[in-house]
């Protein structure tokens, strides 16, 4: 950039262009104030830029979470930068610099609380990408209690068709046992080695061999049917098993990934660190406000009140200007109407004075003509005595 005297052999470059556009000065006025000027609101626009790319990447990697389209994602991502870049751009055009603090607080409160809840708004997609890792490290846990869940669910009924196995078994075995008891009783009854001591196939040998027989075909018949339903229950122990590896499949893949999931599993960390990004995303946003707000009463500010306030009285004076003039119009136009008026009453007292004279001329008549006739009864009654 170089200095002149004249204003209008001032050159900006580029760069410093972007950035007072970005601080929404005007250039014109800019022309006229020293260069510190110049820096000043260049830093105020590099500060709403960079405020507003910092909007365009979280904002970008937000959606891109939820849609998972790169492209989707930023043209949406850049919309939302250029939506926080205009929104302020135009809450430092608006805050007009005073000599006096306390209104220029009272001008920024309102906007410091939208810039707070930009900030906070901003804040949450950069959390998910800072802690990506814990989120997914989160979610995968999640996903594995889920997992544990449904194991421990299917294990349940797996032992309980297990236990009914066992109990089966143990019934075969119990009657295996019988049997196995009264063979051995049978056969040493007969041997005469226990019972009666009597060898041979004595009375109670034969009664010993019925029972042993009868052991026996219960033992057959129990087996058969307890081994039937063996292998009806691990069919169905197998199917479990089966439709326990089916499910596990279908659950881890619909496990979740999007942004709501995430959003949940960001609350389950600790609140300090995201604490501390809000923070300094607050210090970040409203940056061009402080900014605005902590630098001094400058020339720049001066000449744009000296302008505000002449285009101010133009204004006023204007405004007067018309209303004299309307003033003046309706005094004319009164003035004309009560000439009016007064003419009229004028013409309307000849015209009275008119109607009161023929009346009274008519009056006269018909005096007269009441006379002659009361002069001619006289006449009549004079030449008509009775």
């Amino acid at each position: 950039m170089r200095m002149s005297n004249n204003k209008d052999d001032i050159k900006f470059s580029k760069l410093m262009q972007f950035f007072l556009f970005c601080s929404a000065a005007d250039k014109d006025l800019l022309k006229q104030c020293p260069k510190s000027e110049h820096q000043k609101y260049a830093g105020v626009g590099a500060t709403v830029f960079f405020t507003g790319l910092l909007a365009c990447a979280s904002g970008g990697y937000a959606l891109y979470t939820a849609f998972n389209t790169i492209w989707l994602s930023l043209i949406l991502g850049v919309f939302w930068g250029l939506l926080v870049f205009n929104l302020d751009r135009f809450l430092v055009s608006t805050m007009k610099k005073s000599r006096g603090k306390l209104k220029e607080l009272s001008q920024i409160t309102p906007r410091l609380l939208l810039a707070v809840l930009l900030a906070i708004v901003i804040s949450t997609p950069l959390e998910l990408k800072i802690f990506e890792e814990e989120i997914n490290e989160s979610l995968y846990y999640a996903g594995a209690r889920k997992l544990d869940q449904l194991d421990s669910l299917y294990e349940k009924r797996i032992a309980a068709k297990q236990g009914t196995i066992e109990v089966l078994r143990l019934n075969t075995q119990s009657k295996q046992d019988a049997r196995d008891d009264y063979y051995q009783q049978y056969v040493c009854e007969c041997d005469g080695t226990c019972g009666t001591g009597e060898k041979g196939r004595g009375t109670e040998c034969e009664r010993k061999e019925k029972k042993y027989l009868q052991s026996e075909k219960e033992y057959q018949e129990s087996k058969e049917a307890n081994d039937k339903e063996i292998t009806a229950v691990n069919k169905e122990q197998l199917e479990l098993k089966n439709q326990m590896v089916l499910e596990k499949q279908q659950l881890q893949a619909s496990f979740a990934d999007g942004l709501l999931v995430r959003l949940e599993a960001l609350k389950t960390l600790p609140y300090g660190p995201q604490l501390a990004i809000i923070l300094l995303l607050i210090a970040i946003e409203i940056a061009p406000i402080l900014v605005k707000l902590l630098s001094p009463y400058g020339p720049y500010d001066h000449l744009l009140k000296t302008i505000e306030y002449k285009y101010e009285m133009d204004e006023i004076t204007t405004i007067n200007k018309r209303n004299q003039q309307l003033n003046n119009q309706l005094t004319l136009m009164a003035s004309i109407e009560q000439s009016k008026i007064e003419q009229e009453l004028k013409n309307n007292e000849g015209v009275m004075k008119l109607i009161g004279e023929a009346h009274l001329e008519i009056i006269k008549e018909q005096l007269k003509l009441w006379i002659n006739q009361e002069k001619e009864k006289i006449r009549e009654e004079s030449q008509n005595p009775s």
